[in-house]
């Protein structure tokens, strides 16, 4: 796929045309691009594409797999997805486990796709018997809303019609060769927040229980509204790169890399860092959802982070009843107990997709839209998630709208009539039951179809997301505002004049810090107490060590031995030696530049809702890392004055965060917020 010349990584990219309906294949050379992220920031950067729209069809979006994809390693194979956010509206990324090998096997390293169609369309991108074949095929628009229509199924029912349609341009001697399918759903249509879904497919058929998704930063919409594009399937036989000084192929030579850092071959190191995410004995559970919902305890956000204002007891309470007595032991019951696991579509000893019937259950899809939304019975949690995946939403994004309206409903900031629904909800934990799961559950499956068809005046407002729907309905409701505000109740960690983020489903301070990638784990998550200026520098040090996984195309749930050996394998496979911190705190200064020159930059928290969220974190880490005067200093100053405090909080997070990225002029920042320290 590459060669390496003078330490050069030489990269095939190819280069789509969407309005010209044209491709071209070309040889990019650059001593500074190891991975995806290396190459989109500078595409982007060389296209100025700050200067456009977040949905001007010359807001490139670029796809493409790690060097190391193709190998034996496993989680070497996912796929990387860049672009300019029409979310957070920073250059961003997302990634899919499994989805690059398809694409390694048309022998593409990158794709870009620049233009829009003059028509909705399906692309097809493959390389079969050494013939690359790039073609678009137009589908009505009356065409698509019944695909999408068909049993509600949304970007499921998308997937189903084109595999049916194409999958034989992928039939060789009978046989269909490895390919893939990335699509949207409804919400990429109509809204900034669509996703991008795939599915592992085999012998021509989809494997249920196989989603993946590019989830964060609306790169759905991206697809579709700035380039016409509803689906890109992409596959070939092309298998004829060589790894060197050492064969990456080669289980052999795996193995001995593996056994001189660890002491262990490649499957048992591999086993060994990814137990989460298989089976944890201790809690007879296992993957995201199983471990975080067996450990969080009292910390679980729920009744839209309502929680953390109630007293410890009372959550652990809740915790106990409603998640170990009921939710998480139904997942056990039905998913860990019958051993319902799959991988992502490559060889990998995680397991790590648990899944019951046709979906998989992750932790923050079925915490957005199960505890945090009033929602702590699986029945209940599959029909809201089921539905807003169906609609090809960020599941975590719209999960933060519903647990929004529900609590505005609660506090008489909005009523049912306002929203379309015929009931109200009973949003408050002291007298929550679970029959009420079912009711919140219906409400939000009613928003999830309302805001992708934007059936409502209600949902309108809700077009691109939580930010700009709060100031509209401060502005339509004004007289209802009194002792609560809707900006008040909302949770969102806000970027320049009109980007947002929801956060990771963690009640830690590191999910609301200033920094660049937001709304993934590029972040310090423990819930141990720093003084900010620590957790600054702390969590941005974790942000350049995620760019080992992000920008090369490991799965971070390997990252126990990924971290570790990505230098040594990128030198052995690829011939080239690189100080890969180095490199990544390089990047993630570029994408810094990228978004000062874009005017989007980390801002303040508007929200009282997120102040909170600090404030009462403070107390409750007291009982997890101890007293100290430092901890005392701060729970104090937040108890005198909350948004003096707050900000010269965010005020030592970014003194924390300019000692290894130059993250802006601080005293701009003060001077921006008329604060003194």
């Amino acid at each position: 796929m590459y060669n390496i010349e003078g330490g050069c990584m030489i990269k095939n990219v190819l280069e789509i045309n969407a309005e010209k309906g044209s491709f071209k294949r070309i040889t990019h050379e650059s001593d500074s691009v190891i991975g995806v992220v290396d190459y989109a920031v500078d595409a982007h950067m060389s296209a100025k594409t700050y200067e456009y729209g977040v949905l001007d069809s010359r807001n490139n979006l670029i796809f493409g797999a790690g060097p190391l994809a193709g190998s034996k390693i496993p989680g070497t194979n996912r796929l990387i997805v860049v672009g300019h956010s029409p979310v957070v509206e920073t250059l961003f990324l997302s990634t899919i486990g499994g989805a690059a090998l398809p694409l390694y096997k048309t022998g593409m390293d990158f794709v870009k796709i620049e233009g829009k169609s003059k028509k909705p369309s399906i692309l097809v991108i493959k390389n079969v018997s050494g013939k690359m074949s790039v073609k678009f095929y137009p589908i009505g628009q009356d065409t698509l809303m019944d695909v999408f229509s068909k049993d509600d199924s949304g970007v499921y029912s998308l997937h189903e019609y084109v595999v049916g349609k194409y999958k034989d341009e992928f039939l060789k001697n009978k046989i269909y060769l490895d390919f893939r399918v990335l699509a949207v759903g409804p919400a990429a249509i109509s809204t900034n927040q669509g996703a991008i879904s795939t599915l592992v497919i085999r012998n021509g058929n989809i494997v249920k229980g196989s989603d993946g998704w590019a989830g964060r930063g609306g790169f759905g919409s991206v697809l579709a509204r700035a380039h016409n594009i509803v689906a890109v399937v992409y596959g070939g036989d092309r298998d004829d790169h060589v790894f060197e000084p050492k064969d990456l192929k080669d289980m052999k030579a795996v193995d001995e890399i593996f056994s001189e850092h660890f002491g262990a071959g490649m499957s048992d190191s591999a086993r060994k860092a990814t137990e989460k995410y298989r089976y944890v004995e201790k809690y007879n559970s296992g993957g995201t959802f199983g471990v975080n919902m067996s450990t969080m305890g009292a910390w679980l956000p729920m009744f839209n982070w309502t929680s953390v204002y109630l007293p410890h007891d009372k959550r652990k309470d809740l915790y106990e009843k409603f998640i170990i007595g009921h939710y998480l032991k139904q997942f056990n019951e039905e998913t860990i107990d019958t051993k319902n696991w799959r991988t992502c579509g490559e060889p990998c000893p995680a397991v790590c997709k648990k899944y019951k019937d046709d979906r998989k259950k992750d932790y923050e899809p079925y915490e957005a839209l199960g505890p945090n939304a009033g929602v702590f019975d699986q029945r209940a949690a599959e029909k809201l998630v089921g539905t807003v995946e169906s609609m090809g939403y960020d599941a975590i994004g719209f999960g933060n709208i519903v647990s929004f309206v529900l609590e505005c409903m609660q506090k008489g900031l909005l009523t049912k009539e306002d929203v379309g629904v015929d009931v109200d909800p009973n949003f408050d934990a002291e007298t929550f039951e679970m029959k009420d799961s079912f009711k919140h559950a219906d409400i939000g499956v009613k928003l999830a179809f309302d805001i992708a068809y934007q059936r409502t005046e209600f949902s309108k407002m809700f077009r691109h997301g939580i930010r700009s729907a709060v100031r509209k309905l401060s502005e339509k409701y004004s007289e209802r505002e009194g002792e609560f505000k809707f900006l008040d109740i909302a949770n969102y960690i806000p970027f320049g004049v009109d980007g947002y983020i929801a956060p990771c489903q963690y009640w830690v301070p590191g999910f609301f810090i200033p920094l660049q990638i937001q709304g993934k784990f590029y972040s310090y998550y423990g819930n141990d107490f720093y003084p900010p200026k620590d957790l600054g520098a702390k969590s941005v040090d974790r942000s350049v060590r995620e760019l080992f996984s992000g920008n090369t195309g490991i799965c971070r749930f390997h990252r126990g031995w990924s971290e570790k050996l990505v230098e040594t394998l990128i030198a052995e496979g690829c011939g080239v030696k690189v100080d890969y911190y180095e490199h990544c705190r390089k990047l993630l200064q570029k994408l810094r530049d990228y978004d000062t020159k874009a005017g989007v930059v980390p801002m303040f928290w508007e929200t009282k809702r997120v102040r909170d969220v600090i404030r009462t974190y403070l107390s409750e880490a007291r009982d997890v890392s101890g007293t100290s005067p430092e901890i005392e200093k701060w729970i104090k100053r937040f108890e005198k004055d909350e948004l003096k405090a707050a900000k010269a909080y965010w005020h030592d997070l970014l003194v924390g965060i300019n000692k290894t990225v130059d993250w802006g002029d601080i005293e701009h920042v003060k001077m921006h917020y008329a604060w003194s320290d």
